[in-house]
């Protein structure tokens, strides 16, 4: 039993780290090839520096998955070879046993003629009981040839699975080495775009005012937006915010898939988080961001992360559209949008597209927010914790 817990438990974290190393190489996939388009349309270097700095962070992560595979394998490599060296004593002993009783049973041949021993008896019952002893000695000697045969086969085949996981683990450390050479020709590409920005600043620090400005704008648009959709609720509900049955679903429903939404693009990646942070090329300067910015292809659809109502669609000059959407006790906001698919008290279902992605500079980011109404107020969330783990 603790011999197949234990495979069950090998089986399960290799399983485990093989879901998360296939996941790391399509995230990987998907920066290197959003990399490249940045390079071959020459975007800024900003948006290459955020990219090659989310693709340094899941090298790291697949290297750091690749020394847990190999550690694991390591341990199941030493189990393995105790349990061939076990096998071997055990098959040593087995055999000895079995030297042993037949060097017995040579030696005695003439008293184990079977017949001449029964007859030789001095009663009917002493007959049955040398009988039934001589049965005993030939099932004994049976199930010891079974059991040399048995532990044969076993050693065998954990020998042969030994070999198999020293190939497994040539294949891993080979991996592990190619990805660790790729991770520092990432950085090294990330230092060289650092430099180059850094000899920008004023431009950048131009740039970060301009965004900020308009993320305010954002802000201020979506708390009026939502703040009146509460006064209209108070007022219907003598001054208490009150869902109907069927939003009280929608937001249940809505909680229940909290790390299990859709991504709001088909292809992309998160290249700046939820809150304050520092900014990605300017030392000493901090951001704030409201949501998470998922840099994506060139004209991609953005899609409801989960089906509700269309509340608003906001326009913030220069800065494209905006669409917001009605969960119940939460709403998703869709952001830097080039044009909206969808217009106010449209019903939409979970993944329709509502709008296309807005390019600026060659960069195409989608931006997303997700908001909570309480009885405190207005909350923003982690819209990443939301999303369904890549």
């Amino acid at each position: 039993m603790l011999v197949l817990l234990a495979a069950g438990l090998h089986a399960q974290d290799r399983k485990t780290l093989e879901q998360k190393r296939d996941a790391l190489d399509k995230q990987i996939r998907t920066t290197s090839t959003l990399i490249e388009q940045a390079k071959k349309e020459q975007a800024s270097a900003q948006e290459q520096v955020q990219l090659l700095a989310r693709q340094i962070a899941a090298r790291e992560e697949l290297v750091r998955t690749f020394d847990s595979e190999l550690r694991r394998l390591e341990r199941r490599i030493e189990e393995d070879q105790d349990k061939v060296r076990r096998l071997e004593e055990d098959l040593a002993r087995l055999k000895e046993e079995y030297g042993r009783m037949l060097r017995f049973a040579y030696r005695n041949r003439s008293s184990y003629d079977r017949l001449s021993y029964i007859f030789a008896s001095e009663s009917f019952t002493q007959a049955y009981r040398r009988s039934r002893y001589l049965d005993q000695i030939a099932t004994h000697r049976r199930r010891q040839a079974e059991l040399i045969e048995g532990t044969r086969d076993t050693l065998e085949a954990t020998i042969a699975g030994l070999k198999e996981q020293q190939a497994e683990k040539v294949a891993l450390r080979e991996g592990q080495v190619a990805e660790r050479s790729r991770l520092a020709g990432d950085r090294q590409g990330r230092q060289t775009a650092l430099n180059a920005l850094r000899k920008e600043e004023g431009r950048l620090k131009a740039q970060l005012k301009k965004q900020e400005k308009q993320r305010n704008e954002l802000d201020a648009a979506i708390r009026r937006i939502i703040e009146e959709e509460v006064r209209r609720n108070k007022g219907s509900n003598k001054g208490t915010f009150t869902l109907t049955p069927e939003a009280l679903e929608l937001s249940a429903d809505f909680e229940k898939n909290k790390g299990k939404l859709p991504w709001p693009v088909e292809r992309g990646v998160i290249t700046s988080n939820f809150g304050r942070q520092p900014h990605p090329v300017l030392p000493g300067i901090t951001i704030e961001n409201n949501g998470v910015d998922i840099t994506t292809e060139k004209g991609a659809p953005v899609r409801a992360v989960f089906r509700g109502t269309v509340t608003s669609v906001i326009v913030i000059p220069g800065a494209g559209k905006a669409v917001v959407l009605d969960h119940g006790a939460y709403r998703s906001v869709y952001s830097n949008l080039r044009d909206a698919r969808v217009a106010k008290g449209d019903k939409v279902e979970t993944k329709q597209p509502i709008g296309t992605v807005m390019t600026e500079d060659n960069s195409s980011k989608a931006h997303v927010e997700i908001w909570k109404i309480s009885g405190s107020g207005l909350e923003k969330v982690d819209p990443a914790l939301w999303l369904f783990r890549q």
